[in-house]
């Protein structure tokens, strides 16, 4: 809880988890959406271009370290929180 006061830590709603473990959608696409940014958007501040932000979602590129990386820290989570598993 002491997180949670400190905003060190977020709770994250029931409806995003439950997305995040059925695994119908990218994780990326999910975080995204959660943080309410367009791919664009999402884009310009990770310093990648939509087009990729769409790939990685669609699952047709993984997605390097670096961007990865850039996506995690632009959306405020682990990177491990961007893979698919």
């Amino acid at each position: 809880m002491r997180e949670l006061d400190s905003g060190e830590d977020e709770a994250i709603p029931a409806n995003i988890v439950g997305r995040l473990i059925a695994g119908d959608d990218h994780p990326l696409k999910i975080w995204r959406e959660y943080r309410k940014l367009t791919q664009e958007a999402l884009g310009n501040e990770a310093g990648v271009g939509k087009s990729y932000i769409s790939q990685i979602e669609a699952g047709s590129k993984t997605g390097s370290a670096k961007v990865l990386k850039a996506l995690a820290e632009a959306l405020q989570v682990d990177m491990d929180d961007l893979l698919v598993e």
